[in-house]
């Protein structure tokens, strides 16, 4: 099976705060608090209830540890609460900022170089092996073939007009592996649904067109100039792998406050699962 049971499926509300499936043991709550997590702020290990190795997860956010275990059979999950810590700000204006972003540039030019996708054969296999042909194929995504970086390429739409493109180079020795050719800031969006799920690329938000809406941030922060697309959806799944549960949980925190907001915790990349597979994970969010 490529994703967590339905039981470790779970909407946030508020959005840290994961849904609790019993009441968690104080010593458990205790070992968390100890925990050294280093400087990035996670650490992963053996669960100390259901002992299965490397499923126990921990993280830190804004003083706050929360924690998890990916075993299917293993409730365990819970948050300490806010923890005051010397190095932890007492005022909200002291909290660390994020950098200012730069302004969306929609100014782009389709390169000549961009071609069509039967022009190269190795291309094409690769959108049929990443399970993204078939939305190539009904219209809900446009994607080419640069040959002079020998990538794979979807161009990015915005208001019906291309302003940008992201390519996958088809060199596994070439980097970096995805390139992005403009400067839009935009996401790349593959489907027609009003639910919209937040994938690791442009070729797994292409997979999952044929039930619900892809949708690709194409790095690893939520930018100003992605909100106004994310706020058109009814409903955001975010669909990361489990090594990007940081990521996952920071997206679902802050998208949480323009849109309901799900997460679901895979064992397998959505592009590499099989048609059943992916319906089977998101048939719960399916119109």
């Amino acid at each position: 099976m490529s994703a967590i049971p339905v039981k470790l499926f779970f909407s946030v509300d508020p959005v840290i705060c994961m849904v609790y499936s019993g009441l968690m043991s104080n010593w458990i709550k205790d070992l968390v608090e100890d925990l050294p997590l280093g400087g990035s702020g996670n650490l992963r290990m053996d669960c100390p209830s259901c002992g299965k190795k490397n499923t126990f997860s921990v993280s830190e956010v804004n003083g706050e540890r929360m924690w998890y275990c990916f075993h299917a059979d293993c409730d365990v999950r819970g948050r300490t609460g806010f923890r005051v810590r010397k190095d932890t700000p007492m005022h909200p204006l002291l909290l660390k900022k994020e950098p200012a972003q730069q302004e969306p540039s929609l100014s782009f030019q389709v390169p000549d170089t961009f071609v069509s996708l039967s022009r190269q054969p190795e291309a094409e296999a690769y959108v049929r092996r990443v399970n993204a042909y078939e939305a190539y194929r009904n219209g809900l995504a446009d994607i080419r073939y640069d040959f002079r970086t020998n990538r794979v390429v979807y161009l990015i739409r915005h208001d019906n007009r291309v302003v940008d493109a992201a390519g996958r180079a088809l060199d596994k020795h070439m980097k970096p592996k995805w390139w992005r050719y403009g400067k839009s800031g935009y996401p790349f969006v593959c489907g027609t649904e009003r639910v919209g799920v937040i994938c690791e690329d442009c070729a797994s938000a292409c997979s999952v067109a044929g039930y619900l809406t892809g949708i690709a941030l194409l790095g690893t922060s939520l930018l100003e100039s992605h909100i106004p697309t994310l706020r058109t959806y009814d409903r955001l799944v975010v669909a990361l792998d489990k090594d990007a549960t940081k990521k996952a949980l920071d997206l679902v925190r802050r998208l949480q406050a323009i849109r309901p907001t799900s997460l679901v915790i895979l064992d397998k990349d959505v592009k590499d699962m099989t048609h059943d597979e992916r319906k089977h994970t998101f048939e719960r969010y399916l119109p």
